[in-house]
């Protein structure tokens, strides 16, 4: 008997022990974006159970062909289920006070579940920390004025990213982010690397809130369908 009960200590210890490391794992994203001139290039780099397993993906969007001036976009089409006969049959339909009543309730309840999940990723967000950030951008026209334009326009952009950026998530260091003028000169490249790391914890302690949400309110809109229901029977 104490043998049973001296190996089922040692299990559940054993089983603590795996989830604080669980708990408190790092998942490391690197990502590396190129654009330059009309080639664009993303490798994605995942790191985690503390440096044992590694992900690398290439991932080139656009890739241009020089010899034939064709340029290869990797794509999905979505092929459209509607016949010509279906396409020129319209219904109409009457709206009434009801009708736009649920128009409104409906509104209402999207913009709470949005302010509500909004809440639950601030939460998260502010766990995710920004190790490395660069992002350097060269642009240019022959038209100098016309660049110095482009060139503030980019640079506005750019530091509007990163004051949302900086107010949602945490940078260990201070983000690097430039724009380079090429005057009388057509250019448009980027280089975007940033690393990244969140514990597993914390991802955790978010899809939780989040089931927990959609449980709440899968049963908000349930009450609110039998409550219809019983107006409707009613009348």
């Amino acid at each position: 008997m104490e043998e049973v009960s001296t190996v089922l200590y040692v299990w559940i210890a054993a089983f603590l022990f795996l989830v604080i490391l669980l708990i408190f794992m790092k998942v490391t994203i690197s990502l590396d974006y190129s654009h330059a001139n009309d080639n664009d290039h993303i490798a994605v780099k995942i790191i985690t159970l503390y440096g044992i397993v590694r992900l690398k993906k290439d991932i080139p969007m656009v890739k241009v062909n020089t010899e034939d001036q064709t340029i290869d976009i990797r794509e999905k089409k979505m092929a459209s289920t509607k016949t010509p006969s279906q396409e020129k049959e319209t219904m109409h339909k009457k709206v009434g006070k009801r009708d736009v009543k649920e128009i409104l309730h409906q509104m209402e309840r999207i913009t709470k579940e949005i302010v509500d999940l909004n809440r639950i990723m601030r939460k998260f967000f502010i766990h995710i920390k920004i190790v490395s950030f660069h992002w350097s951008t060269w642009i240019g026209f022959h038209d100098a004025a016309l660049t110095g334009v482009a060139a503030g326009g980019v640079w506005s952009v750019k530091g509007a990213l990163l004051a949302f950026m900086q107010e949602h998530l945490t940078f260990k260091h201070k983000p690097v982010y430039e724009v380079i003028p090429a005057f009388q000169h057509n250019v448009s490249q980027t280089h975007f690397a940033c690393i990244a790391y969140f514990r597993i914890g914390h991802a955790m302690l978010a899809a939780i809130r989040l089931l927990v949400h959609w449980l709440k309110g899968r049963k908000a809109r349930k009450n609110a369908s039998l409550q219809a229901t019983k107006n409707e029977s009613s009348v």
